[in-house]
C-alpha cells in the first residue's frame, strides 16, 4: 500500500517531454532538439523548464539521470 501511495505521487511526463529528454541525452541542443522534432526552439525550452518544475530539478543533466533511473528513457 505504502508504495502505490509512493507510485501515485510521482509526477507524470508528457510523451512529448520524454521525447525532449531523449533528445538532451543525446547530448543535442535546444535548437537542434527543435529542428528534429519540428518546434520552435522556444517550444523544446518550455517543456525542459516543465519537465525541471515537475521534477524538481535544476538542470537538464538531473532530468537525464532521473529519466534513466525511472526507466522512462534510455541511453546507448
Amino acid at each position: 500500500r505504502h508504495q502505490e501511495l509512493l507510485q501515485a505521487r510521482k509526477p507524470t511526463l508528457t510523451g512529448r517531454e520524454i521525447e525532449v529528454l531523449q533528445l538532451v541525452a543525446k547530448g543535442m541542443t535546444s535548437r537542434l532538439i527543435g529542428e528534429t522534432l519540428f518546434i520552435s526552439e522556444n517550444t523544446v525550452k518550455n517543456h525542459i523548464r516543465n519537465i525541471l518544475d515537475k521534477l524538481g530539478l535544476h538542470s537538464r543533466n538531473e532530468a537525464v539521470l532521473y529519466a534513466v533511473r525511472e526507466n522512462l528513457i534510455s541511453i546507448g
